[in-house]
């Protein structure tokens, strides 16, 4: 009708204002039962409006907003967010009229956490408005109303089909999943919904010859089994947890309300609606075996400090043999603390922050005092109140003992280092030692009286030459590394010297940098390793059955560019370039990884041949906020050899060029690249596109970094990648494409010997 088409027209806006994939509204009828409107993105079922989400919304007096549901503790095990549609983002108002009557909710969901601005909460509020206003219109004309459809089972005498009719229509808006109604003669079944097949796998016929028992699990419990005897006695069971037997013999967990229906006085028929939570006991049970084998002590508390639950590794820490001796010998949390107030001041704290993290001495079951690292988080019900405590602890009793004699030592030789400042000398201007202090002295193995007199560089000429040059020149203070051989080993201080007494001496101080400069050796010698092995992934030249030549150039000993081809299969060839941003090892380290990627096809539900689609999988895997905001630009390519196609796409990358000569020896140059797409890491929607081209015989395909045009030229300007293009066309007139030529053509504009930005290279030619 067309309120409920405007009800339509209010979500698809409300999911534009707010570029979400799902907008609902549900709505309360008179007699209690529920109707709603729901858009999607994707074929997805109408949500149940009584579960978790929508009754916190409903208790608001404003938006609530739950950014992250799989990392709040009311909604990480709700089946929205363990199963299909996979909820993370909700936002709802609830649907509250002026005189304090309540409609229902509105409510627009994400697959992806995210946050609201201020301009789509405003816009939000204002539909939620509308719809109130669209609900008292519907409720002041009934006219306007949809009328609900008639469900009569097939295969029953009309009596019983206007009696079952009836009960499924108010069954249906109050429904889970799944809804089946049993007969209490003989337990077999008289009416099962669609969800319900599908769930066990069965068709309505066969379920016509199927009764109560034989859907139970034998697993399910006595109690299951004799639910038609209990439901004469109780008529309703709410939250029950049943354990059903599939046609294919697999356990389906469901949970819901089971009650008897009475017909005219009489028990008629049990009515079951039901909830398939396979999936949250899957990860329930998942969830049990990690806390179970966790090498840390995990537990659970109530805010007093009475522990609820407890694994091995947490009894192991306090000297006990397993959870349950634990939990039946320490009665309160509280009493394990060396200091008896620990518990009540973390809680207290726990209030302000929600989550805490610090060190304890506790007492073990054996009377031994250990050192422990504890995490405390609040544990909170549906309305947000803390109801409890979670967390996991750590022994780091040796930890601790290492710190205390790091810190002993650290002490003893700060003492020696306060009595010994380093290497001190007093020079005369006539370059001779005035005085020298016991620690340079010990440096060179003589009292320090043997260095009074002495003229400056007896033992190493470069100190001596340092000093001369420094009573030279007018400056009054001055520094140098100087590397010496004493007494066989290697030695490096950095000497830094200040004039006295008017120019008529100088004081220099020596500050011991051996250490440092080893270090640095080894760190260079590293760096020269890593280079080497990053320079060993990359693929070598290869000739048939398309010619492949490449050069990397790194603009430091390790760079960000990374280059690979490989054949997917017999006819099709993978090309791609990379350049991550920045320099050095950090970027190396990217690009080796996206590499090892791309190499072992480890990108879940990607098809290699889309280029497109092996983008937006690495625009997944390596977004900036955990690359430490590191990006990267790519070029992708598939050739197919058989078609001679070239499908390609392109993020944020520089154009591949695909140069040929045609029959008049004219060079025609294709640059190939896609419009719009933004470098890997940026944004979490960036969308990626493809695009194709036929390579004749005889074409040169040229893929490259940034890093060979962007150079700076004596001018001042930029050397530009229109000339880089000119450079390749000049060459390929010539029949003089070879990458050495086309190298040296580059580095003859280059100032320095090395280029600014690593230089990636790769020259295909097709036959």
């Amino acid at each position: 009708m067309a309120v409920e088409a405007a009800f339509n027209d209010l979500m698809r806006l409300a999911a534009q204002i707010c570029t979400t994939p799902i907008a609902r509204i549900h709505w309360r009828q008179p007699d209690g039962s529920w109707l709603g409107v729901q858009v999607n993105d994707s074929a997805q079922p109408m949500l149940d409006p009584d579960l978790g989400f929508c009754l916190c919304a409903i208790e608001q007096s404003g938006l609530f907003i739950v950014p992250d549901a799989s990392q709040d503790p009311r909604f990480s095990h709700h089946p929205w967010v363990l199963t299909p549609p996979g909820i993370r983002f909700y936002a709802g108002l609830p649907l509250r009229t002026a005189d304090d009557y309540l409609w229902g909710t509105l409510c627009v969901m994400d697959r992806q956490p995210r946050s609201l601005t201020d301009l789509q909460k405003d816009g939000l509020e204002i539909i939620a408005r509308q719809a109130i206003a669209l609900l008292e219109l519907r409720d002041n004309h009934p006219e306007s109303q949809n009328s609900e459809p008639q469900i009569v089972p097939q295969n029953q005498p009309n009596s019983a089909r206007n009696t079952t009719s009836r009960l499924i229509e108010n069954l249906l808006p109050q429904t889970f999943n799944l809804m089946a109604i049993v007969r209490l003669s003989d337990q077999g079944f008289i009416y099962v919904n669609q969800s319900w097949c599908e769930a066990l796998g069965y068709t309505e016929a066969e379920f016509s010859h199927l009764y109560w028992r034989n859907i139970l699990h034998p697993d399910c419990g006595e109690n299951c089994w004799q639910l038609p005897q209990i439901l004469l006695e109780k008529q309703k069971l709410e939250n029950v947890e049943l354990i059903l037997l599939t046609k294919e013999g697999d356990r389906l967990f469901c949970q819901g309300k089971i009650f008897c229906h009475w017909e005219a006085g009489t028990p008629d028929s049990i009515c079951a609606i039901l909830q398939d939570i396979t999936a949250q006991k899957k990860a329930e049970a998942k969830y049990r075996q990690i806390f179970e084998n966790a090498t840390q002590g995990l537990f659970q508390a109530t805010l007093s400090g009475c522990y609820t639950t407890v694994n091995l590794a947490l009894a192991k820490i306090y000297g006990y043999d397993s959870p349950q001796q634990f939990l039946s010998n320490v009665g309160n949390g509280a009493e394990l603390y060396v200091n008896p107030d620990r518990w009540a001041e973390c809680i207290q704290r726990l209030a302000v922050e929600g989550r805490l993290c610090s060190e304890a001495e506790v007492t073990r079951r054996d009377g031994k005092k250990i050192w422990i690292e504890e995490t405390f988080e609040l544990l909170r019900d549906v309305h947000n109140h803390p109801i409890g405590v979670e967390g996991f602890v750590d022994d780091i009793t040796s930890r601790k003992q290492a710190e205390t004699t790091l810190q002993t030592t650290r002490d003893q030789l700060q003492a020696v280092l306060d009595a010994v400042p380093g290497t001190v000398s007093l020079i005369s201007s006539n370059f001779r030692y005035l005085g020298a202090n016991r620690h340079l002295a010990a440096t060179y193995n003589l009292p320090p009286e043997e260095f009074v007199g002495r003229e400056v560089g007896f033992r190493e000429s470069k100190f001596g030459q340092f000093v001369r040059e420094f009573f030279r020149n007018q400056t009054e203070e001055a520094s140098i590394e100087i590397d010496t051989q004493v007494n066989d080993a290697f030695h490096s201080d950095m000497v830094i010297a200040k004039k006295w007494q008017g120019n008529e001496a100088a004081v220099f101080v020596g500050i011991d940098i051996t250490e440092r400069k080893r270090a640095e050796a080894a760190l260079k010698a590293e760096l020269m390793e890593a280079a080497d092995y990053v320079q060993s992934l990359l693929p070598i030249p290869t000739i048939e059955p398309v010619r492949i030549d490449s050069r990397f150039i790194p603009s430091q000993q390790l760079g960000g560019d990374c280059f690979d081809y490989y054949w997917l299969d017999e006819d099709h060839l993978a090309i791609y370039l990379l350049d991550v941003s920045g320099h050095g090892s950090r970027a190396a380290l990217l690009s080796v990884s996206v590499l090892n990627f791309l190499r072992s096809r480890f990108l879940p539900n990607t098809n290699f041949y889309q280029p497109n689609q092996v983008l937006s999988a690495l625009n997944q895997a390596f977004q900036m906020d955990r690359q430490r905001n590191m990006y990267f630009t790519i070029w992708y390519g598939v050739y197919n050899q058989r078609t001679r196609t070239l499908l390609y796409s392109c993020a944020g990358h520089p154009p591949a060029m695909l140069i040929t000569k045609n029959a008049a020896n004219v060079v025609e140059v294709k640059q190939l690249f896609t419009s719009g797409c933004i470098p890997i890491g940026m944004f979490p929607q960036a969308k990626y596109i493809n695009d194709s081209c036929q390579i004749e015989p005889g074409s040169n395909l040229y893929i490259f970094s940034d890093g060979i045009y962007e150079i700076p030229l004596p001018n001042r300007n930029i050397w530009q990648l229109d000339d880089f293009i000119q450079v390749l066309a000049d060459y390929t007139q010539k029949n003089q494409c070879s990458l050495e030529n086309i190298l040296q053509a580059v580095r003859s504009l280059n100032f320095d010997d090395t280029f600014n930005d690593d230089v990636s290279l790769l020259h295909l030619i097709f036959d």
